[in-house]
């Protein structure tokens, strides 16, 4: 489901549970403990040898970002996004590999590891090109979004029990990938 249709949904009570929620409706629902850290990260192709230390290196460039991408990321990401040569966001996000590969965007955004799975998706039938992964934003704790504090709680408790017993760790293996790792600044 869509982001802004997951956000319409919970706060109109038609769905119990979000992932993503911004930060400015946070006041709304019940935010439980924190399931994981989110790292997004900006993708060009290494053929450009664009220098991206920093949000504003994305200046002049061609951006294609996941849905309602300034509502999740560090604030200068919405400030810059007027400076961009161009600037869309896409739900599909396996189509944003498609896009780079194929050359049509200098810079994709997205997740870390929705990346990779993609990726790995990708590459099934087609050349995947040398890219450079360029860890520009925060990390950022991504807390599930309850309608119902109760659901809230009874959800934050059955978290801490899995990641006591072991449980967590190995959804987070589940394909043979350390997800959980997969956060640090160099790939």
């Amino acid at each position: 489901m869509p982001n802004k249709r997951a956000e319409q949904q919970l706060l109109s009570g038609e769905v119990d549970i979000a992932l993503n929620f911004p930060a400015n409706l946070k006041a709304l629902v019940h935010q439980s403990n924190s399931l994981l850290s989110y790292q997004n990260v900006a993708v060009s192709l290494r053929e450009n040898a664009f220098k991206i230390d920093q949000v504003s290196d994305l200046k002049g460039k061609s951006v294609l970002a996941f849905q309602n991408a300034p509502a999740f990321l560090d604030a200068p990401f919405k400030r810059i996004t007027k400076s961009l040569l161009s600037y869309e966001e896409v739900v599909n996000q396996e189509a944003q590999i498609a896009h780079l590969m194929k050359r049509r965007v200098d810079v994709i955004v997205l997740e870390r590891r929705i990346f990779l799975y993609y990726l790995s998706l990708y590459e099934r039938s087609n050349e995947v090109l040398p890219f450079r992964v360029h860890a520009i934003f925060s990390e950022a704790p991504r807390p599930a979004h309850f309608s119902d504090a109760l659901l809230k709680a009874v959800f934050d408790e059955g978290l801490a029990k899995i990641k006591q017993n072991g449980q967590y760790q190995a959804i987070m293996e589940f394909d043979g990938k350390d997800y959980s790792s997969l956060n640090s600044k160099q790939f």
